[in-house]
């Protein structure tokens, strides 16, 4: 099972990705009387365009500006929501210089290096004292949900018995020669037809008794698991389409009898041993569950918070022709 314990981390990311500093005259919103400009927003605008541009991204002709306003629109949502956010947490808390430090302490754990920390800021468009009280607000609204019962960390994990499951593994050997048109990172160039004849000639050697380990670490062209014999633990979700499928049509102690392409190029298999698919005790994971669900729980109660803040708050959009301002 796999959770991750980032509350903090996801209410960031969900809250704002877009900064702004108040400058500039052409106000194109109003939030609570605090305003944000066609300046400011066009930064945010042509920063994210640039960046999916990069990615392949067309913005010419009818279509483009189609893209441009509706990416614009999103993008004032978010300094919107980012502006309330920021006035909920400076209504509620207060911060000095060492309590914005101490909040953020945990959240830096978190990264690697302090540059990694530094790139996250730079990538969500805000400073630390933004993220402290962004921090300091969700513990506050959070601060009375209480910890989830092991009666109820128990009956979530017997009602879904298939997050807590591993699934079957087979455990194989494999030799690898790869196709290789010289389009693709891998250390040979080979022709389909070459690879194959490589695999053909490991079988042909493997019915004339030869160890298939031994010759794993001969000739197979898969660095990660060649020095191993080719042994390698494989399921289902984590193998190439035709792997999987090819090894566990074999008896233990078999290998194939052809090659098996995949978009790697040939293999030839072995099957050593099958691994029966099993749920993890509850004694294993009941810690890291009840974690789990009581970080759902004050999600719940933040997003709620946040919600009635939204509806509360007295908001000009100029660019929200459907519906018009919202003055509450």
């Amino acid at each position: 099972m796999k959770i991750k314990k980032c509350l903090v981390m996801i209410a960031l990311l969900a809250l704002t990705v877009f900064v702004f500093t108040g400058c500039g005259e052409n106000v194109v919103a109003e939030v609570n009387g605090e305003k944000i400009t066609m300046d400011e927003l066009n930064r945010q605008v042509n920063e994210l365009k640039e960046t999916y541009e990069q990615q392949g991204m067309d913005f010419s002709g009818d279509n483009g500006q189609s893209l441009l306003d509706s990416l614009q629109k999103d993008i004032l949502t978010g300094m919107i929501e980012q502006k309330i956010v920021l006035q909920e947490a400076r209504n509620l808390v207060t911060l000095g210089a060492e309590d914005i430090q101490q909040k953020l302490q945990p959240l830096k754990e978190q990264f690697p290096t302090e540059d990694n920390f530094k790139s996250f800021l730079e990538q969500t468009k805000m400073s630390e004292e933004e993220v402290a009280y962004i921090l300091a607000l969700q513990d506050e609204v959070t601060k009375d949900v209480p910890a989830v019962s092991e009666d109820d960390v128990k009956k979530y994990y017997d009602d879904n018995p298939v997050q807590f499951t591993q699934p079957e593994q087979l455990e194989v050997r494999h030799i690898l020669f790869f196709v290789n048109d010289g389009t693709k990172e891998v250390p040979t160039q080979h022709t389909d037809d070459e690879a194959r004849q490589m695999a053909v000639d490991v079988i042909a050697q493997l019915n004339q008794g030869q160890d298939f380990a031994g010759l794993a670490k001969e000739k197979s062209e898969d660095t990660g698991t060649k020095e191993e014999g080719g042994l390698y633990t494989a399921t289902e979700s984590g193998t190439v389409p035709g792997f999987y499928t090819a090894a566990s049509a074999l008896a233990v102690g078999e290998y194939t009898a052809e090659p098996v392409k995949t978009d790697y190029g040939y293999h030839v298999i072995k099957l050593e041993k099958i691994i029966p698919a099993e749920q993890q005790p509850f004694a294993e994971v009941k810690e890291v569950l009840a974690t789990h669900l009581w970080d759902q729980a004050k999600q719940q109660k933040f997003n709620q918070f946040m919600k009635e803040a939204m509806d509360k708050a007295v908001i000009v959009n100029k660019l929200d022709k459907n519906q018009g301002n919202q003055e509450q």
